[in-house]
């Protein structure tokens, strides 16, 4: 909208759209809706020493509509130095020797606000599949996290698991469209990885119910996301590590490779954690309008 009307004082259709200031910020209070979600990233690409082409980058992300404060951060973090003793010098210069990005980070933590870096090379299919996603979180995964997704080649793995279904008509074609597990307690889980095309297919087996997905990392606008194929249907992940979990948070999704609205997603709660030597995970996934369609958790431990 705010686009649309641009337009019409470019083309001297409105002389101004400052009259509609105090309109757009009521509206934008009362309907709420869409992620609140900002981020920014700065990439340098350059040659290392053995040759290969190597790009290095910085992200910010900003959850829960912090980004906006992130500007006048700046004079917070001037106010603390201060307050440690370390005062600015007087008169008027260049600002960019001034603060730190250590020195935004500190102001960081008191709010939804996340930075980290990464490092991506040419011959990145060499690496696993997670661990080219997750860069530098990676070193901080839990073992048990870590071991189960050192995917090179092929990696399987054996547990078991307690599997929940959804009642609905609807949830119940769902589930055996796809192959979802049956109800039941302590059900045998047998997992293959198998490494294809630069991704990872995933076939999981439920006491001789298989369902199979195909996993990628993202390119150009869902550049290090998760992209996880069921059918048709595929959905943009993020990782995220937090506490010890690994979290699966869906940004985007797509029937047949059309983006469709995120509030008709199915909405699901995914993460791994570790407890000891154990790999746990967690898998939940329902509709607003269908209720739920599967839940099931368990452990796994790698094959030798």
């Amino acid at each position: 909208m705010l686009i649309g009307l641009s337009w019409l004082v470019r083309f001297k259709l409105l002389p101004s759209l400052l009259p509609f200031a105090s309109l757009f910020h009521f509206v934008i209070n009362i309907l709420r809706w869409g992620e609140h979600r900002g981020g920014m990233f700065v990439s340098i690409e350059g040659t290392n020493p053995g040759g290969e082409r190597i790009e290095r980058s910085w992200h910010l992300l900003a959850e829960s509509g912090d980004g906006p404060f992130i500007p006048s951060m700046a004079v917070q973090a001037l106010i603390l130095q201060s307050l440690d003793g370390k005062k600015p010098n007087a008169g008027a210069r260049p600002a960019t020797q001034e603060l730190e990005v250590s020195d935004y980070e500190a102001v960081f933590k008191n709010r939804t606000i996340y930075t980290g870096q990464r490092e991506s090379i040419t011959n990145s299919e060499s690496i696993p599949l997670y661990k080219r996603i997750l860069d530098e979180a990676w070193d901080a995964l839990p073992a048990p996290l870590s071991a189960m997704h050192n995917v090179l080649g092929e990696h399987k793995a054996e547990g078991t698991a307690r599997v929940e279904t959804g009642k609905s008509v609807i949830a119940r074609l769902l589930a055996a469209w796809y192959g979802f597990p049956r109800a039941g307690e302590q059900v045998p889980l047998k997992v293959s990885f198998h490494q294809r095309d630069g991704g990872e297919i995933w076939e999981r087996d439920f006491a001789g119910r298989k369902f199979s997905t195909f996993q990628s990392e993202g390119r150009g606008y869902a550049d290090k996301l998760l992209l996880e194929k069921f059918g048709p249907v595929t959905f943009w992940m993020a990782l995220v590590l937090k506490q010890g979990e690994l979290h699966s948070v869906t940004r985007r999704w797509s029937i047949f490779g059309v983006p469709l609205p995120l509030i008709f997603a199915p909405n699901s709660s995914v993460y791994e954690y570790g407890d000891g030597e154990g790999f746990h995970f967690h898998v939940e996934v329902k509709h607003w309008l269908i209720g739920l369609i599967v839940r099931y958790e368990g452990k796994l431990a790698s094959l030798k």
